[in-house]
């Protein structure tokens, strides 16, 4: 029986260490079985959004041991080095709770962090090297303000379409997927080619926070397969609690306040999430395997990179792994029998 091996991380900001830690643990209990190929040869496609666009463009960059100490010998990051990418993240990008009052004033007015420390991160990972490069198939989501539709950046083979997709520079795919409205700036790139346009790119969580669907649909454009069997990993479910008496006299400024998590970003990505878990449960031919863990009330910010919000994560992600044992334990055993 044919099985089509999909990978799809969520976003959510520097809760992308949660599916780091579940990847990197992934790879060693794969390795203990003697399955030693790099997860660019295991799943036929990845996909993300935000965070999870990095990973998965991390995981696909055609980079090799020889270039770096951080990648493996067969291309790609190494598994295990993932969480020391959100490491720096946090030490970089999101540091922790320095300026933490100017910086949510800051976010009523334009963006709360500059683009350039990511950038620079994403650029010591990927350097010159192209979405169309990568080991996989790849599809990463991202939304263009300027034309007011979903983009989806893409690699995949000819004869799926893959000669129509735009080429773009991973680190502008990076930086497009992870530009979260009110946290960064639009990612303003262009396709490569002769043919190249411009974009005003902001993060597809807005209206695919989960890409695990669009992954699903991508696969079937690619491949005839038996059964779709789909990892989907979440970042971690940060629930809020609002008092539903005071939402009735919410203007403007409260459905984006930083203060309560920018409500509107945050009930729209909840909603997607949730249904689209539901939906593939329902769909024949579709095997999916969701690791996500519930946090608690008023920790795992995705924008506090602290050293205390990432042992916190850490924790969450080693409970995630240990309430989700034997479900792992049933995805290892697929993937060593495909």
């Amino acid at each position: 029986m044919r099985k089509c091996f999909i990978l799809s991380i969520d976003g959510g900001g520097i809760r992308g260490i949660i599916p780091s830690i579940f990847l990197a643990s992934l790879k060693d209990m794969l390795q203990k079985r003697n399955i030693n190929e790099p997860f660019h040869r295991i799943f036929d496609l990845i996909a993300g959004t935000s965070t999870g666009g990095l990973i998965a463009l991390v995981l696909s960059v055609p980079l090799y041991k020889k270039d770096g100490n951080i990648y493996d010998p067969d291309g790609g990051v190494k598994p295990q080095n993932l969480p020391l990418l959100y490491e720096t993240l946090g030490s970089v990008v999101f540091p922790g709770s320095r300026q933490k009052a100017i910086k949510v004033i800051r976010q009523l007015f334009t963006s709360k962090y500059s683009s350039e420390p990511l950038r620079k991160v994403l650029y010591d990972i990927f350097k010159e090297c192209k979405v169309k490069q990568a080991l996989t198939n790849l599809l990463i989501t991202s939304f263009d303000m300027k034309t007011m539709q979903p983009v989806f950046i893409k690699k995949r083979p000819a004869f799926a379409g893959g000669d129509e997709d735009q080429d773009f520079f991973m680190t502008d795919a990076a930086l497009s997927t992870s530009a979260v409205p009110t946290y960064f700036s639009p990612a303003y790139v262009n396709s490569l080619g002769q043919n190249g346009t411009d974009f005003c790119l902001v993060d597809g969580g807005i209206f695919c926070i989960n890409p695990s669907l669009s992954a699903l649909i991508e696969a079937r454009k690619i491949y005839r397969c038996d059964e779709y069997v789909i990892l989907s990993l979440g970042t971690g479910i940060r629930t809020e609690q609002y008092k539903t008496e005071s939402i009735k006299r919410w203007g403007f400024f409260n459905w984006i306040a930083p203060w309560l998590n920018v409500p509107l970003i945050t009930a729209v990505g909840d909603g997607q999430r949730i249904s689209t878990n539901h939906m593939l449960k329902k769909l024949p031919k579709v095997n999916l395997y969701r690791f996500d863990i519930n946090l608690d009330k008023g920790k795992g910010a995705m924008d506090d990179g602290s050293d205390e919000n990432l042992n916190y994560l850490r924790d969450k992600a080693y409970e995630m792994l240990y309430l989700h044992d034997e479900a792992a334990k049933n995805l290892v055993r697929e993937i060593a029998q495909a």
